[in-house]
């Protein structure tokens, strides 16, 4: 009798399944449930033989809308993430629940090693920087003048030996890997090649700048070297004391019509006249001043 039973029973318990199965329906999110602001998610709810019926939406277990089985949203922003689920028109049951995550899209950074602006033959390298996402793999375009030239999964394009070809705005955009995500395209940096380099420029600039100093640092003791021997007329103030010297103590200075000193100097001889001369001479002429002096001025060079 107990083995007649168990047949049957397994029987109903096929029969069951497959109808509890077929009353609750599923939901699809497309392209996928993690999406960045700007993108567009179809919501698709497979309610199984009952077409035709109404589909309720829910979002946070809360009813949004009610329509057909397909919800698009699109530009969507992140105050649109949260738990989406669907019933259909007089069923209980509802299709299990599917979070939907967005996020901000993000902004690549390009950096450039070792400069933006550089010389012929040096090395090149972009790298290309991504944050705060979820993405676990990228994949990089990168851009020059608006055309894509490179597409690989490292962040960094290596250019080695530049030239003057290579000099252009530079840019990138990141990629999900397996998935549907993109990033913005990053700001332009700008690659700048020449055939000489700034720090070779400075470089030139420096020496340059050494040997106008060390030209004129060369005419300044070249003119000094000739002017210097002007010093020694310091020697002049002492020959006259040692003459008002001798004159004090009754000496009588040799008789000479030559002052001897450097040979470089020059020495003038004054012959005072008497004022009788002067008066003499005032009678003869009879226009000059009485407060006239005359001398007699005799120069004579020096002796080496």
């Amino acid at each position: 009798m107990e083995l007649s039973l168990l047949p049957l029973m397994l029987l109903l318990i096929l029969n069951v399944h497959p109808a509890h199965t077929q009353g609750k329906p599923k939901l699809t999110v497309k392209p996928q449930s993690s999406v960045f602001t700007g993108d567009t998610v179809t919501l698709i709810c497979d309610e199984g033989r009952s077409t035709g019926r109404t589909i309720y939406w829910l979002k946070d277990f809360k009813r949004i809308k009610a329509g057909s089985a397909t919800v698009t949203l699109r530009e969507v922003r992140v105050s649109d993430g949260g738990r989406y689920a669907c019933a259909v028109e007089r069923k209980t049951t509802q299709s299990q629940g599917v979070m939907l995550t967005v996020r901000e899209r993000p902004k690549p950074v390009v950096r450039v090693q070792p400069d933006g602006r550089v010389s012929r033959g040096q090395t090149v390298t972009l790298s290309c920087d991504i944050q705060q996402t979820d993405v676990i793999n990228w994949s990089y375009s990168w851009n020059k003048d608006d055309s894509e030239i490179h597409v690989s999964q490292s962040q960094e394009y290596r250019i080695s030996s530049v030239n003057e070809s290579h000099t252009g705005n530079y840019s990138c955009t990141g990629r999900e890997t397996g998935g549907s995500r993109y990033s913005h395209t990053s700001d332009k940096v700008t690659l700048t090649v020449s055939e000489f380099s700034k720090a070779g420029l400075i470089a030139g600039l420096s020496v340059t700048f050494l040997l106008i100093f060390a030209l004129v640092l060369l005419w300044c003791c070249k003119h000094k070297g000739a002017e210097s021997p002007c010093s020694s007329t310091d020697h002049q103030p002492q020959n006259i004391k040692q003459t008002s010297e001798q004159k004090t103590s009754g000496q009588t200075p040799p008789q000479s019509d030559t002052i001897y000193g450097p040979s470089y100097v020059s020495y003038a001889k004054i012959d005072l006249k008497s004022m009788n001369e002067i008066k003499e001479k005032k009678k003869d002429q009879g226009k000059e001043s009485c407060d006239t002096v005359y001398s007699k001025l005799k120069i004579k060079g020096s002796v080496a």
